[in-house]
């Protein structure tokens, strides 16, 4: 299936596989709801993508394109096997190849899965702890690709105080994966909302945006067990709307450009419970650190960003 029909401003001349199970994009069944099929719409949206669905298709096409990229196999991509560019004729034996990983701890396999198939890069949206998981893989074939904000849910609003006397803190809760998260649910000026793309899709994408749109300032918490110390898509989904993001330590805050008081506040259990109070004492003067949150994510972590820092690897290493 060749994507056409959809206009874009800048178009790549770069022809993409892309390997997707479009039934599962079809029917949006992504956990990061607002990041994971944007994505994939603005990689359709810059390249002239092929998608391939299955093995078949796969075998048929992937002579037709300058690169093969696959979203997470075996969630929202086929497994297929790769080896197969090696066998065609003609074409280029160092087929430009990349594929997607998020959650790294997952699944031990998903490395096996990469060196067997030789394929060219991981895609890791977690830098860090892919790296910690994944210990065969030369660390130059993994590229951070952190999570993206589309550009049209970056607010353009002034920002301001709502008076609101709490923080606000949202999403799943059932797993080992958050018990920093839980730990935060403890203390009474922390608002809790089960709001989760994975337990409890109460709201729908734009109702979750205007909800979101409307706090002063939001928690992002997960474990603080090394294996799941993740930046998840909430460390930039709520600078992006213009709330104080208070960003639990992560492995990968740093390389992302996050600063403590200078576009969010970062916390860890020893000090959350002061930095918390500081802030609600005087939520005014926290106003210029919304202010350079959103910006840090308008300028480093838009999805056109990324897709230009995709399109800018790929010319770099295309033979």
């Amino acid at each position: 299936m060749v994507a056409s029909g959809i206009k874009k401003t800048i178009m790549s001349d770069l022809t993409a596989g892309l390997i997707l199970d479009l039934e599962f994009h079809r029917q949006n069944k992504w956990v990061a709801t607002i990041c994971s099929p944007r994505l994939v719409d603005e990689m359709i949206k810059r390249f002239h993508c092929i998608i391939m669905n299955n093995q078949n298709e796969f075998n048929r096409y992937y002579k037709d394109v300058d690169f093969l990229i696959s979203v997470e196999p075996g969630w929202a991509a086929p497994v297929v096997d790769w080896r197969r560019r090696f066998l065609g004729v003609p074409t280029r034996r160092s087929k430009l190849s990349y594929i997607l990983y998020s959650d790294p701890h997952l699944s031990p396999w998903r490395e096996k899965y990469f060196l067997h198939n030789k394929i060219g890069y991981i895609l890791a949206f977690y830098l860090g702890p892919t790296l910690r998981h994944f210990g065969n893989i030369p660390k130059d074939l993994i590229v951070h690709f952190p999570w993206a904000i589309p550009d049209d849910f970056i607010t353009k609003h002034r920002i301001m105080c709502r008076g609101q006397t709490s923080l606000t803190l949202y999403g799943a809760i059932n797993s080992k994966c958050y018990d920093v998260r839980n730990w935060c649910r403890q203390f009474d000026f922390v608002d809790y909302k089960h709001y989760s793309g994975v337990e409890n899709k109460a709201l729908s994408n734009q109702d979750f945006l205007t909800w979101l749109g409307e706090q002063d300032a939001v928690i992002a918490a997960g474990s603080d067990d090394p294996t799941y110390r993740l930046t998840m898509p909430k460390y930039f989904e709520i600078p992006a709307i213009g709330a104080l993001l208070f960003a639990q330590e992560t492995d990968d805050l740093e390389a992302l450009g996050f600063r403590d008081m200078v576009n969010c506040v970062i916390f860890n259990r020893s000090n959350f419970e002061a930095k918390a109070k500081a802030y609600l004492a005087d939520p005014e003067s926290y106003l210029s650190i919304r202010e350079n949150g959103r910006e840090l994510i308008r300028a480093r972590h838009s999805l056109s960003v990324r897709m230009d820092m995709i399109e800018r690897h790929v010319r770099e290493h295309i033979k």
